[in-house]
């Protein structure tokens, strides 16, 4: 602790640190590379070397440079200029709700529970196997 910190202490003075300090210097803007596919957006992170991840992207025919993984946050600040499509990992219907006015070019929008229940969960797996298959038939019709 230095000096400085120590008087500040002493006079009751409490200090703060910036969690995401690039936000003041304007760098809030997500910008999507032209070759992403799909957006994942979920609460928290995930792993893209995951088995059913992996099968998941290997059943639409995306490769895992073509996939951006971001949390609900990052999500209002995307920039997008290719269609895409979205999957969005939430239990909280009001988050998902909130984000889906940030899902701006979209071939597709797929909801499920989060990760850790969508992996233990058949019925949210063959939900989401619905969608897919829902938007892809819509998309080629």
């Amino acid at each position: 602790m230095t000096r400085q910190d120590l008087l500040l202490q002493q006079m009751g003075i409490t200090q703060w640190q910036l969690r995401k300090p690039e936000v003041l210097k304007g760098a809030v803007q997500v910008s999507v590379a032209e070759n992403t596919r799909i957006i994942v957006i979920s609460e928290h992170a995930l792993n893209k070397s995951a088995v059913l991840f992996q099968d998941i992207l290997h059943a639409l025919n995306i490769h895992t440079d073509e996939c951006l993984c971001l949390d609900f946050s990052q999500a209002q600040h995307l920039t997008t200029t290719n269609p895409l499509a979205y999957w969005l990992l939430s239990n909280n219907s009001e988050q998902i709700d909130s984000t889906l006015r940030f899902c701006h070019n979209s071939t597709a929008i797929w909801q499920s529970p989060d990760w850790a229940d969508f992996q233990q969960d058949p019925q949210a797996k063959r939900a989401l196997w619905q969608q897919i298959y829902h938007s892809l038939s819509d998309y080629d019709a």
